[in-house]
């Protein structure tokens, strides 16, 4: 499996850096368990991967062959968060400073992840389970048209926050990052 790392996963790792030390260890250990939850799920279901990116909005797994069914994308979709989930309840008698971050940082990485928003975990999980009883087309669309609504609801309660609190802007530049990842045209990459 081929390992790809974009310019936006090193400008992440280096804001991950230079904020708080805890917040930098338990942000790292919630992304490698929610992706082992992932690379686990892939190999019970059978599934080679090819590659795995790492960007600007977390790890995307890109395997070999089509995924076999619907039913095996909304597995593999689900692992990730599930993994986080499993890993903030074993977390969840210990008080260390460590064991809240990493809690705190788990729990956000799987609610993150589950959002409807294509891409993400809960956006192919989505898209799995429509598929089952929909054609893929409308599927898509549908997916489409629930990205497009969390987004912008997303960046709405950014907006609200940075106006009523004034103080981090981080959900807004993501928020409106992810926006123009999913919606604004992309041009073709010359020869």
């Amino acid at each position: 499996m081929k390992i790809r790392i974009t310019p936006g996963a090193l400008l992440l790792l280096l804001v991950l850096l230079f904020s708080k030390s805890r917040f930098f260890a338990a942000s790292l250990l919630a992304a490698a368990f929610h992706e082992c939850g992932h690379l686990l799920a892939s190999r019970l279901l059978g599934i080679r991967l090819a590659a795995l990116e790492l960007d600007l909005c977390g790890a995307r797994l890109f395997p070999a062959r089509a995924i076999p069914s619907y039913p095996a994308e909304a597995l593999l979709a689900a692992a990730g968060p599930a993994a986080s989930l499993l890993l903030a309840l074993l977390l969840a008698p210990l008080s260390s400073g460590l064991a809240a971050s990493l809690r705190a940082a788990t729990l956000s990485l799987a609610l993150f992840n589950l959002l409807p928003i294509e891409g993400f975990d809960g956006g192919r999980i989505l898209s799995s389970l429509l598929s089952l009883c929909l054609s893929e087309q409308r599927a898509e669309t549908f997916v489409s048209i629930a990205s497009y609504i969390t987004l912008l609801l997303l960046f709405s309660l950014s907006a609200c926050l940075l106006l009523r609190f004034g103080e981090n802007p981080t959900l807004a530049v993501l928020s409106a990052s992810i926006f123009a990842r999913q919606f604004l045209p992309t041009k073709p990459r010359g020869r």
